[in-house]
């Protein structure tokens, strides 16, 4: 039976990511076409996982008034691991920091989006482990686009 908490997968992955010291991404890291292109591979793996997981967790589990919060997070994650698989692929095909920024620009907007409604949602440490593991790909993937990305704001 899995263990529920009333912490929400994404503010488990955004206390590591968020809260990171900002001293540690001082400038852009050099575009490096190949490791980021990995990175977005990880990524996509990472969010398809995390979506998985989350669309099998029990709905029945949750408070009266947490309903539509789970399932508008189930959508924010939806689209988190879509636009995930388009940074992945942009990136796959080629397209440098330019092409891509937008794409990691409206992704972050999403994962933003989905610690703000995962604060009010239940969820099980299965989900929360595979959100932990999108968000490390995350933290690995920022420098190369904005280093203050990840700072809480």
């Amino acid at each position: 039976m899995r263990s529920i908490h009333k912490i929400g997968p994404v503010v488990l992955v955004l206390a590591v990511i968020v809260w990171l010291p900002s001293a540690s991404f001082a400038e852009l890291a050099a575009w490096d076409q190949e490791r980021v292109t990995a990175l977005g591979a990880e990524l996509t793996e990472a969010c398809d996982a995390l979506y998985n997981t989350f669309v099998k967790e029990p709905a029945k589990t949750l408070g009266s008034g947490q309903s539509k919060d789970y399932y508008r997070l189930r959508q924010v994650i939806r689209r988190v691991k879509t636009e995930a698989r388009h940074l992945s692929t942009a990136l796959g095909e080629g397209e440098g920091y330019d092409q891509t920024l937008p794409i990691y620009e409206n992704l972050m907007t999403m994962v933003r989006d989905a610690r703000e409604i995962s604060q009010r949602t239940f969820t099980s440490n299965y989900v929360t482990e595979k959100a932990a593991a999108a968000g490390d790909v995350l933290r690995r993937i920022a420098p190369y686009y904005d280093p203050k990305a990840l700072e809480e704001g």
